[in-house]
């Protein structure tokens, strides 16, 4: 044991060196690595991610029971979409303030609460205004899920594992978040659509059936622990020293009776304790990886809610009927659970430029083969799943580079403001695609895909490389 120590010791003291050039509370979490209680963080937010997703691609899987309800047509699907996504924005914004001001903690409570309120709401809604209204409140509740979850992982975890870990949030809502939904969805519409009702009842029970999981997830959540990193840049140095010796611990539901002194006064920065400030998300270096991630984000988000939107209306539009167009649309969203799976692994491993701009390339080659060649129930599914595949490796890959562009007073704002831009997004490329597919059929809607994706390519590359590199070393904190 004697001689391994000195090993140990010289191994931790460059990984501080490495990865956290002050050492501090980046060195701490080095030293930590992950471990059982890391992993119930993850579980945890990764649960709310896993019925974000689900009710992301319910308003394209329902469209004929809101059509037999209230006699909504292709656009004003489209329009309902753009309502959730518009409250999806206003989420972001506002809960991802309030995460830099009260806490990730408080706001993914909060978020999932609101969720479940409107996901009950939308499931009695007796007319389009009340459930366009239920679809907005579900948009503010998952709306800064994602962006809150990002932020609290890509604080809580070892620089080695942050890309990974906050990949892997992908996994659970854009991976298996798509490809169980379209399942559940197929079950609820199709073998069981007569007796829960019949077409104009059967989404009303579906709706329930997302919404009610949601409140285990609400009472199990009291066990995160508030980001060390946060607590720190709040000048609470006790409570940041608690938070580390919980995740060290590998248990979250003990309070530990001894707190290790992993950090001292000296780590508190400078700013410690001042309120977010929105200038520090227009400084000239903030400005630029914003618009660099944003427009990235705008061009993958949009191309994937379009596709999520519209491919049970483009494969019923070729003929086939609503059953197997949802069966073919789960198929294809297995393409989605490898290419966050292939997100995850690359993260710990590539340059996030190299996989962003390598991907776009390919998903623009495969937007272009579908409109080309998806002619046949194979060459569907093939080609459906491949640009699914580049799709959420894009996403998942664009989700885990922007809290890492911000300092922490303001990250979980800024990288809401980035999802923000994807968010509108997807409110406003759908509606262009409607328009498109009317008048050019599938090839229009998958050439304005490739183009997008050409443009997501060329905005990555001015955004900074933060793969192997801490948060700290990043975005310096003292002043």
């Amino acid at each position: 044991m004697d001689r391994t120590e000195p090993a140990n010791e010289a191994a931790l003291s460059k990984v501080e060196t490495v990865h956290s050039p002050g050492g501090g509370l980046a060195g701490a979490l080095d030293r930590i690595g992950f471990t059982r209680a890391h992993a119930g963080v993850v579980a945890l937010v990764l649960a709310g991610m896993f019925f974000d997703a689900l009710e992301q691609d319910a308003t394209g899987a329902i469209g004929e029971g809101l059509k037999a309800s209230f006699g909504m047509d292709t656009g004003q699907l489209a329009l309902l979409n753009t309502v959730t996504t518009i409250g999806g924005l206003v989420g972001r914004l506002v809960t991802g303030y309030l995460a830099d001001r009260k806490g990730r903690r408080f706001a993914l409570s909060l978020n999932l609460l609101l969720y479940t309120l409107g996901g009950i709401l939308s499931a009695i809604a007796p007319n389009a205004e009340i459930l366009h209204l239920s679809r907005f409140i579900v948009g503010v509740g998952l709306g800064g899920e994602f962006t809150v979850g990002l932020a609290l992982l890509a604080e809580i975890v070892a620089t080695r594992y942050r890309g990974t870990v906050s990949a892997s949030l992908n996994i659970g809502s854009g991976g298996v978040g798509n490809f169980v939904a379209f399942g559940l969805f197929l079950l609820v519409l199709g073998p069981l659509n007569d007796a829960l009702g019949g077409t104009s009842l059967s989404w009303r029970w579906l709706f329930v059936l997302l919404a009610l999981p949601a409140v285990l997830v609400v009472v199990f959540r009291r066990y995160l622990p508030e980001s060390p990193r946060f607590l720190l840049a709040q000048g609470r140095v006790d409570e940041a020293n608690t938070a580390l010796t919980v995740l060290a611990s590998g248990r979250l539901s003990r309070r530990p009776a001894e707190v290790t002194p992993y950090l001292s006064t000296e780590d508190i920065p400078d700013a410690a304790g001042d309120r977010v400030r929105l200038t520090e998300l227009v400084t000239r270096i903030s400005l630029r990886r914003t618009a660099a991630i944003g427009i990235a984000s705008w061009m993958s988000f949009g191309a994937q809610v379009t596709l999520l939107v519209l491919m049970p209306s483009i494969l019923v539009a070729q003929g086939y009927s609503v059953t197997s167009s949802l069966a073919f649309t789960m198929v294809m969203n297995f393409g989605s659970l490898l290419g966050a799976c292939a997100s995850a692994y690359l993260a710990g491993r590539a340059p996030r430029k190299t996989v962003v701009v390598s991907a776009a390339i390919l998903g623009c080659a495969a937007a272009v083969a579908f409109a080309l060649f998806a002619h046949g129930v194979a060459l569907i599914l093939v080609l459906g799943a491949t640009f699914q595949f580049f799709a959420l490796l894009l996403n998942t890959t664009l989700a885990a580079w922007s809290p890492e562009l911000y300092p922490t007073r303001v990250r979980a704002l800024g990288t809401s403001v980035v999802n923000g831009i994807g968010n509108v997004s997807g409110a406003v490329m759908p509606l262009l695609a409607v328009a498109l597919f009317a008048a050019g059929g599938i090839v229009g809607v998958f050439v304005m895909l490739a183009v997008m994706y050409v443009a997501l390519a060329a905005s990555a590359v001015w955004a900074p490389e933060t793969h192997d590199r801490s948060l700290e070393e990043l975005n310096p904190e003292h002043r």
